[in-house]
């Protein structure tokens, strides 16, 4: 894969991740009434973990392929 096209499916993916996000603060957790409460704070917890790992590996392949 070239390096332009990963770094489009890198970028999209923090699209998808946003997305994620939105949809479970504003569908799941207002249906299950967790907004505003602490229940929810093992969700964000898991998604920035997730956000920081799919940052970190973005980073050290970029990185990889442009000093080949």
């Amino acid at each position: 894969m070239k390096t332009f096209h990963f770094f489009l499916i890198w970028i999209f993916g923090f699209f998808v991740l946003l997305s994620f996000d939105l949809f479970m603060e504003g569908i799941v957790f207002e249906w299950l009434e967790w907004n505003g409460t602490t229940k929810n704070d093992w969700f964000f917890v898991l998604w920035w973990g997730v956000v920081v790992v799919w940052f970190l590996y973005g980073v050290y392949t970029l990185y990889l392929r442009l000093t080949r």
